[in-house]
């Protein structure tokens, strides 16, 4: 059972708006405030949910049975670029596909923000290479790209950094910076509905929930923090 929900989340995954996808674009040099904690030996713990319904507030909330361990494990030096190697391991519960392991490469660019690359062999690095998974504090990023399925434009998504609010995950309260991606449908798509995806991230620590719909229909995913090492 459990590895048939794993066989659909991938699938699904092919219908899912598209998250952590921006790109810095221009180099800029404003003061970097120290808003990300890239510092190896963090480890986090995630647990991933399923929702059926974003519109009715009392839809229940069901685990998937995916659980994430991340943790920073080294340093790696390229191009005269220093990244932080993240490694994730996913455990699917009474599942034979357990321990996959993979991993990405971070940084804090000029501008302060959170970037990413999944690989950095034989990739010409620059200050602005890799997408934006956050953009710190800086309320002047915005993102905005087109949604395209099966070749065809079915809306587009708008990012911005929204202000700091105190939200409850699995327990815990935290004051996060929300980095949201509203999703509008295009005109040819009157069936579709408005949806908000949303990238949150405390100060100093890392990423607290995120926030993932489905193209189509209702349902969506929410990832939600359940434990945290944090190196200072």
């Amino acid at each position: 059972m459990k590895k048939s929900i794993a066989i659909l989340l991938a699938a699904l995954s092919m219908i899912i708006i598209s998250c952590r996808s921006s790109e810095d674009t221009a180099p800029e040099n404003p003061a970097v405030e120290n808003f990300f904690n890239l510092n190896v030996g963090n480890k986090f713990v995630y647990k991933t949910y399923d929702n059926p319904d974003f519109t009715n507030p009392q839809s229940v909330y069901i685990f998937t049975g995916r659980t994430d361990s991340v943790s920073i494990v080294g340093k790696v030096e390229v191009q005269g670029f220093t990244f932080a190697k993240e490694r994730t391991k996913t455990v699917w519960t009474n599942s034979t596909m357990n321990n996959q392991e993979s991993f990405r490469y971070l940084r804090v660019n000029s501008k302060g923000h959170l970037v990413a690359l999944k690989t950095l062999d034989n990739t010409p690095i620059s200050e602005t290479s890799g997408s934006v998974i956050h953009p710190g504090t800086d309320f002047s990023f915005t993102f905005k790209r087109d949604q395209i399925e099966m070749n065809q434009l079915v809306g587009s998504l708008f990012y911005q950094l929204h202000k700091d609010k105190s939200i409850d995950v699995e327990g815990n309260v935290y004051l996060v910076s929300p980095y949201l991606g509203d999703f509008t449908p295009a005109a040819s798509q009157p069936n579709l509905l408005k949806k908000t995806q949303e990238i949150s991230f405390k100060k100093g620590v890392g990423l607290v929930k995120e926030i993932c719909h489905s193209v189509y229909g209702k349902g969506f995913f929410e990832t939600r923090l359940v434990s945290a090492t944090v190196v200072n």
